[in-house]
């Protein structure tokens, strides 16, 4: 259930947004204020890796779900970052 969850809120993060970082605040909101479920710390982390990769700048969220639940979690992120760009195809 988490997972479906998770994917559903980077989800939403992703879809009402255009660049990577500007889901950030989404992103904090709901897993940092609300659910709790992540803390600052992690997430700053979460970003920190996001930037230092190579590739789309909103690559954080797989971070961000792997620090939530695990592996399933980055793969909830993965998919969350998929879904828009399949979704115009």
């Amino acid at each position: 259930m988490k997972f479906l969850v998770l994917y559903w809120v980077l989800t939403q993060a992703t879809l009402s947004s255009f660049t990577g970082l500007s889901t950030l605040p989404i992103v904090r909101h709901e897993l940092v204020e609300k659910r709790g479920w992540i803390t600052d710390a992690d997430l700053n982390a979460a970003v920190l890796i996001g930037r230092s990769t190579p590739g789309p700048m909103g690559v954080y969220v797989v971070s961000v779900g792997q620090r939530v639940a695990g592996w399933e979690g980055a793969v909830a992120g993965w998919l969350a970052l998929m879904t828009p760009a399949l979704a115009i195809i």
